[in-house]
């Protein structure tokens, strides 16, 4: 197979990867919101499955450049949602979702290598398996790296709900600096990178990503296109 047809084929198999994990991500917030009394997510749709309702245009280019991405984030009533508790089991929803869909596929992934199916992204015949273990993989990296303590992702949302009464102006800051903050992890990544030649988001993924994809799929396995992205958040 050509490097440009590797190259194309890693790319194809991405998006349906991408509209199964963002809208299932979205739609574990929906589901823990109603599940908490906010009846609103119903009422707006936000129980579709059309990605289109999900997908945010910056998210979906970073699951193409770094495997990890996010979703258009569901509204919800805050006089709903309205207590400590309930606001840490909404941000848990969504990766929560990605995490249940990755377990319940990923066995379908451990069955077929078991009976002797390869990945291997290389062989045209292996592409059935790794069509379906994408999936499982984008599930696990949206699961692990939106539980990261980072301004904007569920990680730092829950770390947020629960400190915020102790520290108000902290918080307060950080919101403000959310952009900035932002830039600046990016940079560290790209930095580190160049320079070092270590994707940071693997070890810091690798606590939350490793644990669930051996349960899921009995391996801790990479994926990556050639030229433009790759990761493994496993241990070595």
């Amino acid at each position: 197979m050509s490097p440009l047809l590797v190259i194309v084929v890693g790319l194809i198999l991405l998006v349906p990867a991408i509209a199964i994990a963002i809208p299932v991500h979205e739609m574990g917030h929906a589901a823990a919101a109603y599940l908490l009394g906010d009846r609103s997510v119903r009422y707006f749709g936000y129980f579709s499955i059309d990605p289109r309702r999900f997908v945010e245009p910056i998210g979906v280019l970073a699951v193409f450049l770094a495997l990890v991405g996010w979703g258009r984030r569901v509204p919800i009533q805050a006089n709903r949602i309205n207590t400590t508790p309930k606001k840490v089991l909404y941000e848990l929803g969504g990766p929560g979702a990605n995490l249940l869909v990755a377990l319940v596929v990923g066995q379908v992934v451990r069955v077929m290598l078991q009976h002797g199916y390869r990945l291997d992204f290389l062989d045209p015949q292996a592409v059935l398996l790794g069509f379906i273990y994408v999936i499982v993989f984008l599930n696990l990296s949206l699961f692990a790296f939106n539980l990261l303590p980072v301004p904007g992702l569920d990680g730092w949302n829950i770390i947020e709900n629960l400190f915020r009464s102790r520290w108000p102006r902290f918080f307060f800051e950080v919101h403000v600096r959310q952009r900035e903050i932002w830039a600046g992890v990016v940079l560290i990544v790209i930095l580190f990178n160049f320079f070092n030649h270590v994707n940071l988001l693997n070890p810091i993924m690798s606590p939350f990503f490793q644990p669930a994809s051996l349960i899921s799929t009995g391996a801790c396995l990479p994926y990556g296109v050639p030229y433009i992205n790759f990761l493994v958040p496993c241990l070595l």
